[in-house]
């Protein structure tokens, strides 16, 4: 069998679900069983296969099939377009959750880096953290988690950045570990209602359950934030915090209760769905 049927054949394997591409991704499992570029890929495509490359493509194929994510089986993701480690200690980083560091960026634009302090809470991956400290070299940033796990994972991916000096890891819950004030605060808690967990796609299950369960109506974690942020976010400073969109009314009445002060409003993704709650202090 050469590359070109074996894609053909391993992709029917592939669940097919909503936004997904088996095609893609088989191409990907493979590239990543045989070490080769996309390039090479194409250019291999009437090569005929050994048999333990093929075991080696099964085995892939067979985790993928199961239902285990792309991202794990590969130990790789994308996300604003910096390559990140990921495992299932970390929830898998999304395009979506891109607009929280696009819309920290904007925000940064009217001051001197050097002046600006940022915590990501919850960081997971540290792709977030990892993403403004890159576009944001002068500022000064903090990560914060309390998962071992997790931890172990940033701190590998802020060695891959070369970030380990420029962000601050500190293990704790939420904001507590941060000592004073900041101007920037994001973060990407767990907000799924707990009764919608076992209803998610096969392969969002298998990331960790406290990086998705956000309690009775998913706003558990967001009401511990939203109590701990007035002290730690400075005058004039901005909080992002992503959500769902059906959750975003109540997270905004949440907000402007815990900071009567200030402007409250969201900002929609891509799909023009609510995705962000946005909090800028007077």
């Amino acid at each position: 069998m050469n590359l070109r049927e074996y894609l053909r054949n391993a992709s029917e394997h592939i669940p097919a679900a909503p936004h997904a591409n088996p095609r893609l991704e088989t191409e990907v499992l493979i590239r990543h069983a045989l070490r080769i570029s996309r390039e090479q890929f194409f250019a291999d495509l009437e090569r005929t296969l050994t048999s333990d490359e093929a075991a080696a493509m099964d085995a892939l194929v067979a985790r993928r099939a199961s239902g285990e994510p792309l991202a794990y089986i590969t130990g790789h993701r994308e996300f604003y377009g910096l390559d990140f480690v990921v495992n299932n200690h970390v929830l898998i980083p999304r395009q979506e959750t891109e607009l929280l560091v696009d819309l920290a960026l904007d925000f940064a634009k009217d001051w001197a880096p050097s002046e600006l302090s940022i915590a990501d809470v919850g960081t997971g991956s540290g792709a977030i953290a990892i993403a403004l400290a890159i576009n944001l070299p002068g500022a000064t940033a903090f990560a914060t988690e309390w998962d071992d796990g997790a931890i172990e994972v940033a701190r590998a991916n802020f060695r891959r950045h070369d970030v380990q000096g420029r962000v601050d890891l500190l293990q704790g819950d939420l904001l507590e570990p941060i000592q004073g004030q900041v101007d920037i605060i994001v973060s990407n808690p767990p907000y799924i209602p707990t009764d919608e967990i076992e209803g998610l796609a096969v392969e969002v299950q298998q990331e960790p359950r406290q990086a998705l369960d956000g309690g009775l109506d998913g706003l558990d974690t967001f009401r511990r934030l939203i109590g701990q942020a007035p002290t730690k976010l400075k005058p004039r400073g901005l909080m992002l915090v992503e959500l769902s969109p059906q959750q975003m009314d109540n997270a905004e009445i949440l907000a402007a209760q815990a900071f009567p002060l200030t402007e409250v409003s969201h900002a929609d993704d891509l799909l023009g769905l609510a995705r962000v709650l946005v909090i800028k202090c007077k």
